[in-house]
């Protein structure tokens, strides 16, 4: 594969007939021929099976399906059991343990599968740090922001015939790190011929819950330590503040004064927080902080709050205070520490074009079926500014 992806200008609409017909052709290196074309033209655009399907499937004009949906029925892959109307997952399963090359749609129709069965929350996801996700199809090369030298940049208040203050971009020698996250489950050609699909649903969510936790860990380590183009993010200690609030902080707990300063700070210099990354312990901390049950005067601390100018929500999962700030946990967030971070201009996301492909394209080639939920991905920070670290635990 070369390392531009093609504009999806070139995409060529497919009859969905003459698909069906390939895929399930009674040749198994025909159906596998067909399969891993499908794959490669999906990985050549930079796009996931389904939203290749989506753009080059001609659907005609009798059907209300996109062009996934339609393939879905024509290859007889259902995703969720219909008794009423005699659909059935089990026939999914035939459907790929017959006609290797189906298995292109493999991983979407799995996702499908688990979207309809199961809606649990995903209590450590990136997602809420992530400023921008996008895919690249090669190497990226790490990029800072650079002020120019005028002095009027601070105000951004243009004189009349003045020049106008400019940011640039500028790209380094250093690259974005990817890595490989998730895991695999391989079934055996008994086990797929006799069992539906369902059964591997706790199984494909255990595989997606580590995915997600494995792509934070790398989101948060970019995030502290940087990224070869921007530093480690700066540490404040919570004593720091203990002048400038009056208050002598309490070392390992966080102190409501001390958080509010820092807060405040951050917000005069121009990058307001408003996502705070915390471990389970730190998570701990945040619940009580706003929601002990009771206040030293016998109030309900939350109502405190709130005539304080303090909204929280129920569970204390956000508050509004100079902005609203949204509570995020990671496992690996360093303990005594709260990273706090604009998250609209701090972290994005890159995710390889067709990494997630490769993987299927070994599942056509053999006799098994195998769950894969597969990504490479990395993170790149987009200015530098945007971090701090508040630690509350100093000894």
């Amino acid at each position: 594969m070369s390392n531009q992806t093609r504009p999806l200008s070139e995409i060529k609409k497919i009859s969905a007939s003459d698909l069906k017909t390939k895929l399930k052709a009674e040749s198994v290196s025909t159906s596998q021929d067909a399969g891993l074309q499908l794959l490669k033209d999906a990985q050549s655009f930079g796009v996931g099976m389904r939203d290749y399907l989506i753009l080059a499937v001609d659907r005609g004009e009798e059907t209300k399906l996109n062009g996934y949906e339609l393939m879905l029925s024509e290859l007889n892959l259902p995703f969720r059991n219909d008794f009423e109307n005699g659909i059935s997952l089990q026939a999914a399963s035939e459907t790929f343990q017959t006609y290797s090359g189906t298995r292109a749609l493999f991983p979407t129709v799995i996702d499908d599968m688990l979207r309809f069965a199961n809606r649990q929350d995903q209590l450590e996801s990136v997602a809420p740090l992530v400023a921008n996700t996008r895919t690249t199809a090669g190497v990226e090369l790490l990029s800072t922001i650079v002020d120019d030298d005028s002095k009027d940049r601070d105000s951004f208040v243009i004189a009349e015939m003045s020049n106008i203050p400019v940011r640039t971009i500028k790209t380094s020698e250093k690259t974005v790190k990817f890595y490989k996250h998730g895991s695999a489950i391989r079934t055996s050609y008994e086990f797929s011929r006799r069992a539906s699909l369902d059964i591997l649903i706790p199984y494909a969510n255990r595989i997606g819950r580590e995915l997600e936790r494995s792509k934070l860990a790398a989101a948060v380590g970019t995030l502290i330590n940087g990224d070869g183009a921007y530093a480690a993010a700066p540490v404040v200690n919570q004593s720091s503040y203990n002048t400038a609030t009056g208050v002598t902080a309490t070392d390992g707990k966080i102190n409501w004064q001390h958080f509010v300063y820092w807060l405040i700070q951050r917000a005069q210099a121009g990058v307001p927080v408003d996502t705070v990354v915390m471990n389970w312990d730190g998570y701990y901390q945040w619940l009580t902080l706003f929601t002990n049950p009771t206040s030293a005067t016998g109030a309900p601390a939350m109502d405190n709050l709130r005539q304080m100018g303090v909204d929280v929500d129920r569970n204390a999962k956000g508050i509004q205070l100079l902005s609203r700030i949204t509570p995020v946990l990671a496992s690996v967030m360093p303990a005594g520490q709260l990273l706090g971070l604009s998250q609209a201009d701090t972290l994005e996301e890159l995710v390889e074009a067709g990494s997630d492909i490769n993987e299927t394209d070994r599942a056509i080639k053999n006799q098994t079926i195998t769950v894969v939920r597969t990504e490479n991905s990395g993170y790149r920070l987009v200015f530098g500014d945007t971090r701090s670290i508040f630690k509350f635990k100093e000894a």
